[in-house]
């Protein structure tokens, strides 16, 4: 029963990330270079494989979150810096988790917590709140 709660509480976490974000497939991402690879799942794979951007898996297809891209849909080169500083993570819902919800550590205000993902230009900051979360829960 206890494990039955916690995935619920996971799929309910899930459902707030995704239904509050912009998400994007491998092929989207794809067709939004400027030269797309002849194969679909690229380059967004080879980014993920090297540790420059996170995908998570939903309803059986892997989604990368929007705000790890630039205008030209490149990765953001602190996204890698701020997944080198949260270290490994088995369940990529927790870096999702991570990035969408207000974090303590990166505040607008001295009372205001902030998402990381609303501070990625603040990148000081951010890769700062990633070290603090070591052995700590998220999501």
């Amino acid at each position: 029963m206890v494990m039955l709660n916690e995935r619920r509480r996971r799929l309910k976490t899930m459902r707030t990330v995704f239904d509050q974000g912009e998400w994007l497939t491998a092929e989207q991402i794809n067709a939004r270079q400027k030269r797309p690879p002849a194969n679909r799942s690229q380059p967004a794979s080879d980014w993920k494989r090297r540790g420059r951007v996170y995908s998570v898996t939903f309803d059986g297809r892997a989604y990368f979150a929007a705000y790890q891209f630039d205008t030209a849909c490149q990765p953001l080169p602190v996204i890698r810096e701020i997944l080198a500083a949260l270290g490994p993570v088995a369940e990529t819902g927790k870096i999702a988790a991570w990035f969408h919800f207000p974090n303590g550590w990166i505040s607008a205000e001295l009372t205001q917590a902030v998402a990381p993902k609303d501070a990625l230009d603040r990148p000081l900051e951010v890769i700062g709140a990633a070290r603090r979360n070591i052995g700590s829960y998220v999501g």
